[in-house]
């Protein structure tokens, strides 16, 4: 009998085969995978996986991975006498090495469990090196309490976090912010999901470990933080926390977005009906004083939001310069001149005398306009259909630029600034007049400088036996308005003048005419006798 244990000692040390009781748990499928155990809540009925494979976030720390019941480890011994060995922590804590023994690991790093095997193989063996590492991490039971769907037990492994078995669910759109980890030796902390979740944290998303219990309570007191952050809301309130540690977190630990306005306000409840409101300037708010403020429940933080801080400020440049295109302006600041340049200078056939700058109106006289036009015009007064009347006809788009004293080699340019949305035109230029209507030759005539209306209407061969010479009109070319004959001094290129003619009577219209006239007088006659009559 003692001879047949020998021999199974020694095949035990030859093959390096572990006992039956330190045999390997099955690992679990895919099914029962960490995904599935560490993330979906587990009613208190389910019954716990006994090794699922777990998912590192980082690699096994050897000085602060502490052992318990279910880890498996490998252990190594070189020298005189080489073996390897894969063995299971027991229930009580304690690895069973083949020849040696016992050894008791429980509450032990991997460091000092590894030293303590070291010392224990010493006894039997000597000249040989004694190695020892984790092979698989353990799985227990930890307790999820309090305000949660289905409170009771979950599944866990010593590589989970609190994260992993509570889900960043919110109450009333509030993450929890104070949950309770209370340990099996009765240590506990308050665990901040939220700083995990928006910074980062691991240190803020602790490890479990066994007897472990989760209390999630309700949340009762808040604080909350509107406008130009990163993650605006209402918090969970944790005492003690300071005006520059939430901040942190709403920023996501960056700095604030490029919209947040330089000053942030505090509201305060002091008291019933009454508020303390301080103003921080951003720099004062992270710095020295923001970490030195500390909260209290239901203050409300608020970093006002700078408006449009991101459009796109733009003007046009059309026509006669050599790189037509919309380009990026600084309102009030661009000038015209500026923008020419950036398009690449004038083209040699620019005309600077019919170039225009236009511009969209705004405001409520644009909107006052809309309505007089969109109003029946028996319900329109005097002066509200004169300003439809002169409106419809000018142009509230041009800006009144003089292009060729601008761009004079002393021209001034500083004072011609753009706005957003300005369109430059620059047309190609034209040395000629356009005469039509009632003319011997009607067509394009050839601009001379200085000429008035007349000269050009004689250059077209002058006004025909039908023109109407009372009713000349004289299209501009610079703004596109009308201009009576009468009110137009001098002729620029690119003009049109434009001469109507009058209009022919049938003899039916004719007979009409004179009959209208002859009643008119007739009744005039007769009024002023009756006139005399009474005098």
């Amino acid at each position: 009998m003692k001879k047949s244990i020998a021999a199974a000692v020694s095949f035990l040390l030859v093959t390096g085969a572990p006992l039956r009781a330190q045999q390997t748990p099955p690992t679990p499928t895919s099914r029962d995978s960490m995904v599935d155990t560490l993330v979906v809540p587990r009613p208190p009925a389910l019954p716990l996986a006994t090794s699922p494979s777990a998912l590192l976030d980082l690699p096994i720390d050897r000085s602060r991975y502490v052992l318990g019941p279910g880890d498996v480890v490998n252990l190594a011994i070189f020298g005189e006498l080489s073996r390897t060995n894969t063995l299971a922590v027991g229930p009580e804590g304690t690895l069973l090495i083949p020849t040696v023994g016992l050894v008791d690991v429980l509450g032990l790093t991997l460091d000092q469990a590894e030293g303590r095997v070291r010392e224990t193989v010493a006894r039997y063996y000597r000249n040989v090196t004694v190695r020892l590492t984790l092979a698989q991490v353990r799985s227990f039971k930890v307790f999820v309490l309090g305000a949660v769907d289905q409170p009771g037990v979950r599944t866990a492994t010593s590589a989970s976090r609190v994260s992993e078995v509570i889900p960043a669910s919110a109450t009333d759109s509030v993450v929890h912010r104070n949950i309770l980890l209370r340990r099996a030796n009765g240590d506990s902390l308050r665990v901040d999901l939220v700083r995990f979740l928006q910074l980062g944290d691991l240190d803020a998303n602790p490890r479990l470990r066994e007897g472990d219990a989760l209390i999630v309570n309700p949340i009762q007191e808040t604080v909350r933080v509107v406008g130009a952050v990163a993650f605006p809301g209402t918090y969970e309130y944790r005492k003690g926390e300071t005006l520059a540690a939430l901040l942190e977190i709403a920023n996501g630990g960056g700095g604030f977005p490029p919209n947040a306005a330089d000053t942030l306000r505090l509201t305060r409840l002091v008291a019933p009906g009454r508020q303390e409101v301080t103003v921080l300037s951003r720099a004062e708010a992270v710095g020295e004083r923001g970490r030195g403020l500390v909260l209290k429940p239901f203050d409300a933080l608020y970093i006002p939001g700078i408006g449009d801080y991101d459009r796109r400020h733009v003007a046009r440049v059309e026509g006669q310069v050599v790189h037509p295109g919309t380009y990026p302006i600084v309102p009030g600041v661009t000038t015209v001149r500026d923008l020419v340049n950036a398009a690449g200078g004038f083209l040699p056939d620019a005309s600077l005398v019919t170039a225009t700058l236009r511009r969209t109106p705004e405001g409520m006289a644009e909107k006052g306009l809309e309505q007089l036009k969109n109003a029946p015009v028996e319900s329109l007064s005097k002066e509200e259909r004169q300003i439809l009347q002169i409106r419809s006809g000018g142009d509230e788009t041009n800006v009144v630029i003089d292009f060729e004293q601008l761009f004079r080699q002393d021209g001034d340019a500083a004072d011609q600034t753009l706005r957003s949305g300005d369109v430059l035109t620059v047309p190609r230029r034209r040395d000629d007049v356009v005469v039509l209507g009632a003319v011997a030759r009607p067509g394009i005539v050839d601009f001379v400088p200085g000429q008035k209306p007349e000269a050009f209407v004689r250059a077209a061969g002058g006004y025909s036996s039908r023109a109407d010479k009372h009713d000349v009109t004289i299209l501009k070319a610079k703004l596109g308005t009308r201009a009576s004959i009468r009110d137009v001094k001098t002729i620029e290129p690119g003009d049109q003048i434009i001469i109507p003619f009058k209009e022919r009577h049938t003899f039916s219209e004719r007979i009409q005419t004179a009959a209208g006239l002859t009643t008119a007088l007739s009744g005039m006659i007769l009024t002023i006798y009756g006139l005399g009559r009474l005098w």
